[in-house]
């Protein structure tokens, strides 16, 4: 078994956010966008006075360090460091925040995300006759309650998240075939199907089975 991922997430998560905006009304696009700006220019700001202040205070390091010593001195110049910038932006942000407020983005329509996707179908090779189920259990547990796809690729087993539902990419199992110990298990009362390996395993719908198995897989326990 091995597993990979698609090097390049972050365009896919930019473009998403692309969409999103997209779909806002002019008026709400304008407010999103001016209050990413403000939020831009309140973090730059805290950066440069950090930088501005932690200078000082290595300035007045001759002065200070006599007084509290070495170790005392270097924890006041991060502390003033850190907190002196949030003391002085926080009169302007909360002024400033009514003029800019936060404007949420709508939720993005099923159809887009799949569009949004075609680089992941590509780079993971899912062909048209995949299958859709839920993992209930998994060794790994980001894949739990999770929408999952099985599909094959060169005569292997492949299982990815769902992505003609979300963009979330929690990367990609690849099995062999005759590694796989596969058989039916429950999860309150409803009837799943177990994959087994040494280092992976997880539980899937029950339609799962019947989908591996048509590739030839033997049941060793039926």
């Amino acid at each position: 078994m091995r597993r990979f991922k698609y090097p390049f997430t972050k365009s896919i998560k930019k473009k998403l956010l692309k969409k999103r905006i997209g779909l806002l009304d002019k008026s709400a696009r304008q407010r999103y966008i001016s209050n990413r700006l403000f939020i831009s220019f309140i973090g730059g700001s805290y950066w440069v006075l950090f930088v501005l202040f932690f200078i000082g205070m290595i300035f007045l390091e001759k002065t200070i360090e006599p007084m509290f010593g070495i170790k005392l001195n270097t924890i006041l110049n991060i502390l003033i460091s850190l907190v002196m910038p949030l003391l002085i932006l926080f009169y302007p942000y909360i002024k400033l925040e009514k003029k800019y407020p936060r404007q949420s983005l709508e939720p993005i329509p099923r159809e887009l995300i799949s569009t949004i996707n075609t680089k992941l179908f590509k780079y993971y090779k899912i062909p048209e006759n995949y299958l859709v189920t839920k993992c209930y259990d998994c060794s790994n547990p980001l894949w739990i309650d999770k929408d999952v796809l099985l599909f094959f690729h060169n005569e292997k087993l492949r299982m990815v998240n769902d992505f003609t539902s979300t963009i979330k990419d929690f990367g990609c199992y690849e099995m062999d075939l005759n590694e796989l110990d596969l058989s039916y298990g429950t999860n309150d009362c409803i009837i799943t199907t177990e994959i087994r390996l040494k280092k992976f395993s997880c539980s899937l719908g029950k339609r799962a089975k019947s989908f591996i198995s048509r590739r030839g897989i033997s049941n060793k326990n039926k």
